[in-house]
């Protein structure tokens, strides 16, 4: 099948000049245009699952969306049609892909059933596992719709991460060092197996946690997971107080399966 490139959009966009009156563009006949990422939310306590649509290539447009609806049908299968791409009235020139979160839901632990169609002209089927300990998605090739990892491992609860960052300087490396000893002394370590759960990649079965590279630079940052009882949250955010006031350079971002993030 000849492929139609969201190239056809790009040049639209310069034709135009970014002015888009209709502020909608087609989706093409067009194969694996699209990245499905699944993400795990947290709420309250509790947690849902979203799939995260983007462009492969840039559309050339800043805040670009993606029209598209979403419903779970009879039989569990779970149906997703992707209509428009959708680039605001005043277009800011950008590489940038369009976005768009589709809010899944809470799902119980089974295998559903996928139906992927694009406009309606390409058709794919695939299909997710929901485990305790991960989902499972499969796509069939040629349906313009790819997933961007097949796997995403469940944060177990309760679990608290993050990362403190010390910007290179050797007097707040020494204050992250002991904020890091004295927030273990607070939690429990737990083991996590290698993969990747969304907000982090994990490592050493939990041991070595990573973000991306722009939200954590790997050299100047000290980053962990551990498990966080609700009756420990208190004596958490005391300490996390304590350094920011003391160390307001030092930057430390932590977040917890609770839904929160300090």
């Amino acid at each position: 099948m000849t492929k139609i490139y969201l190239g056809l959009f790009l040049a639209a966009l310069t034709i135009a000049g970014c002015n888009i009156d209709s502020g909608t563009i087609i989706v093409p006949d067009i194969e694996d245009e699209f990245y499905l990422e699944l993400s795990e939310v947290f709420d309250n306590g509790e947690r849902s699952l979203n799939w995260k649509l983007r462009t492969i290539e840039s559309v050339g447009c800043e805040g670009a969306g993606i029209s598209f609806s979403f419903k779970q049908e009879a039989g569990q299968v779970l149906s997703l049609n992707i209509n428009e791409i959708l680039a605001p009235d005043d277009c800011d020139p950008a590489e940038e892909p369009a976005r768009a979160v589709v809010e899944v839901g809470t799902l119980n632990n089974g295998v559903y059933p996928l139906s992927l169609a694009l406009r309606e002209t390409l058709n794919g089927e695939g299909s997710l596992s929901v485990y305790d300990s991960f989902f499972q998605i499969s796509i069939e090739s040629g349906g313009g719709i790819i997933p961007l990892r097949e796997r995403l491992y469940r944060i177990p609860a309760p679990t608290v991460w993050g990362f403190a960052d010390y910007k290179g300087s050797e007097e707040l490396k020494a204050a992250a060092e002991s904020f890091i000893s004295e927030l273990n002394a607070l939690t429990q370590e737990q083991t996590l197996r290698n993969g990747h759960y969304g907000y982090f990649e994990s490592g050493n079965d939990g041991a070595q946690i990573t973000f991306p590279e722009s939200e954590a630079a790997a050299g100047t940052t000290f980053s962990f997971q551990r498990a966080l009882r609700a009756d420990e949250k208190a004596a958490v955010i005391a300490l996390i107080e304590t350094y920011r006031e003391e160390h307001e350079e030092l930057n430390i971002s932590i977040f917890n399966t609770y839904g929160e993030s300090w």
